[in-house]
């Protein structure tokens, strides 16, 4: 059997399982099995057989087994991993992906031999041992390859046996483990449960969670459960898995630490939006006034006056009106939120060969590190202010390092000064109270799965991962964690986010998931509603609108989008109608009186529109807004004298467009003054872009109104001709 056939069998046998025909499967596996000589599999397929044909025997004899569900499951399971296992050695042999290359030339073939090797090294550099003499210690070099064997080997094994997983739960609660490693190896089980389920990974994550006291360890390792359990949610999850769940929704903070990771990971989809506002808008503007700025500082340097720029209003006025001082203040509100401002920078600082390796970029940030150590006399100092960072995840603290270590010493001086402001700024917002503790569960998450998006969109074999962040992530799936995505508070919470963040796909999606579990609600009708509306669903717009008002009676900002719903579905008199409701609930609006003009002058009422217009141009003498439709209206209307006023009046201003011209000429034909027409319809041919052909168009689409202005359906074909020759003999 070719190895390609294998790969190409998936799909069936996955049909098998989900259609619970195992005898089938169990063959399907058997035969791949023999034909690759792989003994060890198919001695573990024949056992999984031997199971389920007793279970098969006891069912058939009546024999009661309350655990028959769960042996069963447990057997599929099995049957999926064994599957799972056969791709593997496949690829194994040949595949060029980075998870197979590193499965090859691992060093460490199992975890505990990983694990005797890491905590060997461990005991060495004890303080005990290397201050009696008995161990020289191991340098930090081969400490973290020690470490990065020990993370590609907890990422490669699969599946994990039962003493795989004992070591690893004895790992993770040993105190003597730096919670650095800890942090480190939680990626990997991680990524390891990426390529292939093992539920064995999700345990001992749930286990991490459960019972380490650290703040940092227990969210990070819950993040990596959401995630695990996420990507893998097609899958049919084992009894264990729901039942281990269940023991830690006992925590007291499991809900709100959900909630947490639930709009950190969504947050996520925002990180493109940022990028572009700082490439697109910030930064070009910067550079636009960077003359004017530069001429500011050096009018400073030869004043000899630091202050001056602090203390000239003139100075912060010229920020104010140039919108940079407005940019700024987004900037940092979307910081304080938790926004990702860093991504655009630091993704050019990710080409390192420190970031060639996978591990690397899970590798908490540590002042010990050998890349902090190649700083020589700044060590202690760089070290230290990086690591205190509030606004870095780990990796762009080794991106900023490895930067720094390449540029001259005084831009680095500079450099350090800047972040010694930055974190001085950071423990200023701190005392003031705005929840950014540096220790808080929310950063913790934040700057976690700030390192997960950079490896996942930034890693230069990115293609050879599964990207959880590829497309909008929706908790709401995850079948083991459903109940408590599925909370009203969590959903809400969710819910806002996308909204204010016009998200209105996904908002609507759990909004809908709201609605399904809640009282009726105006304000969700509301939201659900413009979410339509916003994503051009008009129709389901007025219906939830229509739900809204149902509730709450005339509500003045639903009147205006029911107005703007119909107006846009072509429903012009009903849009007219609550146009009207609109200036009954709040009078003389400008924006309001000009719809009513608007709607009034498509429905053919002209008295009504003329009074609309005029009044808007009483409501605002300054807009030029309302003198083209209330010039059209008198047009249509026949009242000939004020139409001309009008457009006499605009074709008098600056602000003047070609159909201004077509328009007035229309007037002198109503008028049989022919030569006037003629001159305004070449002028209107002259200006439009495609002149003589837009005459054309323009005149077939209004013959009916010139028709019922009473010019002569056989005038017109004189005219267009007249203009015709007008322009060539002009």
């Amino acid at each position: 059997m070719a190895e390609n056939d294998i790969l190409n069998k998936k799909d069936l046998f996955d049909n098998l399982i989900s259609s619970g025909r195992l005898h089938e499967a169990i063959i399907l596996l058997k035969t791949i099995s023999e034909d690759k000589m792989l003994w060890e599999i198919t001695d573990r397929i024949s056992r999984v057989e031997e199971s389920y044909c007793y279970m098969l025997r006891y069912a058939m004899d009546n024999v009661a087994d309350p655990h028959r569900d769960i042996i069963y499951k447990n057997i599929k399971e099995d049957l999926v991993i064994i599957f799972e296992r056969l791709i593997r050695e496949v690829n194994a042999r040949n595949s060029s992906s980075i998870y197979y290359s590193t499965l090859r030339t691992s060093k460490n073939r199992s975890i505990s031999l990983a694990l005797e090797r890491y905590n060997t090294a461990i005991h060495l550099n004890s303080p005990f041992n290397i201050a009696s003499g008995d161990s020289n210690g191991v340098s930090s070099v081969e400490m973290e390859s020690i470490e990065s064997d020990l993370f590609e080997t907890v990422w490669t094994v699969f599946p994990y046996s039962s003493d795989d997983e004992t070591r690893l739960n004895s790992f993770f609660g040993d105190n003597s483990i730096p919670d650095n490693v800890k942090l480190f190896i939680i990626s990997a089980l991680m990524l390891g449960g990426f390529e292939f389920w093992d539920s064995r990974r999700a345990i001992i994550l749930a286990n991490i969670y459960a019972s380490n006291s650290n703040d940092k360890v227990k969210m990070t390792a819950l993040t990596a459960l959401v995630l695990l359990l996420y990507i893998n949610r097609n899958k049919e999850f084992p009894p264990e898995i729901v039942s281990r769940v269940k023991v830690l929704r006992d925590d007291p903070q499991w809900m709100s630490d959900l909630k947490i990771i639930y709009l950190e990971l969504i947050r996520t989809q925002d990180t493109d939006r940022i990028t572009s506002k700082l490439r697109d808008e910030i930064v070009p503007e910067m550079m636009k006034i960077k003359p004017q700025i530069d001429k500011k500082f050096k009018d400073v340097e030869q004043s000899g006056d630091s202050m001056d720029f602090e203390e000239n209003p003139e100075w912060q006025e010229f920020l104010e009106n140039s919108g940079i001082a407005d940019r700024m203040k987004e900037l940092s509100e979307l910081q304080e939120e938790g926004g990702d401002v860093l991504m655009g920078t630091f993704s050019q600082l990710k080409s390192y060969p420190f970031f060639y390796s996978t591990a690397n970029w899970f590798r908490p940030f540590n002042v010990d590190n050998s890349i902090v150590a190649k700083l020589g006399d700044d060590t202690n100092v760089i070290g230290e202010l990086i690591a205190n960072s509030f606004f870095m995840c780990d990796s762009d603290k080794y991106s900023f390092l490895l930067a720094l270590s390449s540029v001259p010493e005084s831009q680095r001086n500079m450099m350090i000064s800047q972040i010694k402001a930055q974190n001085i700024n950071a423990a200023e917002i701190q005392n003031a109270s705005l929840n950014l503790t540096p220790d808080s569960r929310k950063n913790i998450v934040n700057k976690y799965v700030q390192n997960l998006y950079r490896f996942f969109c930034l890693f230069r074999r990115k293609e050879d991962f599964n990207n959880p962040f590829a497309t909008e992530i929706n908790l709401t799936e995850l079948k083991p964690l459903q109940s408590d995505f599925l909370d009203d508070t969590t959903l809400q919470l969710v819910g806002e986010f996308y909204f204010k963040h016009q998200y209105y796909k996904e908002a609507l999606n759990v909004f809908k998931l709201r609605e399904a579990h809640m009282f009726p609600d105006a304000t969700l009708y509301q939201k659900l509603g413009y979410c339509q509306h916003r994503l051009g669903n008009i129709e389901e717009a007025i219906a939830y609108y229509d739900q809204s008002e149902l509730l709450t009676g005339n509500n003045l900002w639903t009147t205006k989008r029911l107005a703007i719903a119909y107006k846009q579905l072509g429903n012009i008199s009903q849009s007219l109608e609550y146009y009207h409701l609109l200036d009954a609930m709040q009078p003389d609006m400008f924006s309001t009186t000009m719809n009513i003009g608007q709607c009034a002058m498509s429905l053919g009422k002209y008295d009504q529109a003329i009074k609309a217009f005029y009044k808007a141009q009483y409501l605002d003498e300054n807009s030029d807004k309302p003198l083209r439709p209330l010039a059209w209206s008198l047009l249509l209307n026949k009242d000939l004298e004020g139409a001309q006023k009008i457009y006499d009046k605009i074709l008098s201003s600056i602000n003047i467009r070609p159909i201004d011209y077509l328009n007035r000429g229309h007037i002198s034909l109503a008028q049989r003054d022919f030569h006037s027409a003629i001159s305004y319809y070449n002028k209107f041919v002259a200006s439009t872009s495609d002149g003589w052909n837009d005459f054309i168009k323009c005149m077939n689409e209004d013959r009916a109104a010139l028709r019922n202005l009473g010019v002569d359906n056989d005038m017109l074909p004189l005219v267009i001709d007249a203009t015709k020759y007008f322009e060539i003999n002009n």
